[in-house]
């Protein structure tokens, strides 16, 4: 390598530095889910009846509770970035429930209890599923 070569490379790094990091906070900033809703939690005090009646299918169990909507992600998803919506009765999306990553349990909290829960993957526009009460 030359000396202007050694110099241009050195630059392109320190300058890639500053950018990759800078390009990846304006990547995610936006993104509308709390953080501690897709973390699997473990603290909340449910009772022993739920509002609504379960539902499960092969791929996912769902419980409403008073403030909390547990699911339990039964396999982990082909699809990396399923988001959980509320669905209203006409089966519109409502707001953003939580995300889900990999097989467990999610504890989300929620101030009403949706209609319908739809697991929604954003990026393919694939609908993964569904509860149907």
């Amino acid at each position: 390598m030359t000396s202007g070569l050694r110099k241009a490379h050195k630059y392109i790094w320190l300058l890639l530095i500053v950018i990759v990091p800078a390009i990846m906070f304006f990547s995610i900033k936006d993104i509308a889910i709390l953080e501690s809703s897709n973390k699997k939690e473990k603290d909340y005090s449910f009772t022993e009846s739920s509002l609504k009646k379960d539902f499960e299918n092969h791929l996912i169990k769902v419980a409403f509770y008073e403030n909390n909507i547990e699911i339990i992600l039964k396999t982990t998803l082909k699809n990396s970035s399923s988001i959980v919506y509320a669905v209203d009765a006409k089966g519109n999306k409502q707001y953003i429930i939580g995300q889900l990553t990999s097989a467990g349990i999610y504890n989300f909290k929620s101030n009403n209890i949706p209609k319908n829960i739809v697991i929604f993957d954003g990026i393919k526009d694939v609908l993964i599923t569904k509860t149907d009460f």
